[in-house]
């Protein structure tokens, strides 16, 4: 009888050591790291951009961007025009596209093309995309 209960303290001893082992987080160990990522370094996306002056289509075309809708004016405006363009102020406001300014009682809007003028964005530097998008882009 007392070999069976030392057997048993033996073997609930092993059962709490493999369940400490199983169980350990398997820090890193010298020499290896992981290498750091963001979903800024991974997102590539194609959006269709289409720049109007009210009613008239100025310039329109695809571009690949990092998912957001100021990434993919300013890459739209490299890749169309020669000349180097600021396209946003300091503030983060979009000012030129092109030969197309805001000002002078001008202003941009922009929205998706499948949801229509009633759903403006707030923000057109900062507004997400999808792959695929396409997004109309009004000077008014």
């Amino acid at each position: 009888m007392k070999l069976l209960k030392i057997l048993a303290i033996v073997m609930a001893i092993c059962l709490l050591s493999t369940a400490f082992i199983a169980c350990d987080k398997g820090g890193e160990t010298e020499g290896t790291t992981a290498p750091e990522t963001t979903a800024e370094q991974n997102v590539t996306i194609t959006v269709k951009l289409t720049i109007k002056e009210g009613s008239t289509t100025k310039y329109e075309g695809s571009t690949t961007c990092n998912g957001t809708l100021g990434d993919a004016i300013e890459m739209f405006c490299v890749g169309e025009f020669e000349e180097e363009i600021t396209c946003f102020d300091a503030t983060g406001i979009l000012k030129n596209i092109g030969e197309l300014s805001a000002g002078g009682g001008k202003s941009w809007k922009a929205y998706f093309a499948d949801e229509g003028e009633s759903k403006v964005f707030k923000s057109i530097k900062d507004q997400t995309l999808a792959d695929g998008d396409e997004v109309i882009i009004v000077l008014e």
